[in-house]
């Protein structure tokens, strides 16, 4: 990368802020020959930025079309998470006190801006985590549950991070949600905390909403033990 250019970072950044809008309304990059006539540079060298940016997923490049921007995949928030959780920058209660403030706000946004499909589908998400008696099941509809909340919130950076953050913590919170469907009590009370989230966002009172949020992670953390020693975080993502 260093042969490309010492501040490759600046680089990328100057490539995507030359696109202009082409006939079909998307973000196009200048062909190579201009792009290297713009920044002085060789086009082996435009070549290996558009390759990096290309294999980054910032940009897609087709054969008679040209070069656009598209945005890339959660995955390297996932990257950057996983990344601290190794070098201990990050624990992961760190990460799971960080995503329940960041529902606090997600769930108040849903319950304003939420369509009337949106609301279906996350009734039946909810029925799914009450009803389903495999536990695999149940744990993908809670994932799911929680990600339409999101995604109801109508706003692309809250469900990229959320995505992202909510990814790493995958495996942690698999862990936490098979201790809850052992016990029917635990199984319970933590259902009954979805229903409620589910209520209050149809009432689209903000401040509903966030209690009810409050009042599951309250739960959840009774139900399921608050941390994970050392030793098992480091072996659950050691995989």
């Amino acid at each position: 990368m260093s042969q490309i250019d010492p501040n490759l970072l600046d680089r990328l950044k100057e490539f995507v802020s030359v696109s202009e809008l082409s006939k079909d309304g998307r973000l196009k990059l200048p062909a190579e020959r201009a792009l290297c006539e713009h920044f002085d540079m060789h086009r082996s060298s435009v070549r290996n930025v558009l390759s990096l940016l290309q294999s980054l997923g910032f940009i897609e490049r087709k054969q008679g079309s040209g070069t656009f921007l598209k945005m890339p995949e959660p995955v390297f928030i996932q990257l950057y998470f996983e990344l601290a959780l190794k070098l201990n920058y990050i624990s992961v209660d760190h990460l799971e006190t960080a995503r329940e403030m960041f529902e606090k706000e997600i769930v108040q946004a849903a319950a304003v801006n939420h369509q009337p499909h949106e609301l279906k589908r996350l009734e039946l998400l909810c029925e799914k985590i009450v009803t389903s008696s495999d536990v695999l099941e149940g744990i993908q509809a809670d994932y799911e549950f929680h990600e339409l909340l999101a995604i109801m919130a109508k706003n692309p950076a809250i469900l990229i991070i959320f995505q992202g953050l909510s990814s790493v913590l995958k495996k942690v919170l698999h862990q936490r949600r098979i201790l809850a469907r052992q016990s029917k009590e635990a199984q319970k009370k933590t259902n009954e905390t979805h229903i409620a989230i589910v209520a209050a966002v149809k009432t689209r009172d903000r401040e509903l909403a966030r209690q009810a949020m409050h009042d599951h992670f309250e739960t959840w953390n009774q139900q399921t033990m608050r941390s994970f020693p050392k030793a098992e975080d480091s072996s659950l993502y050691a995989e």
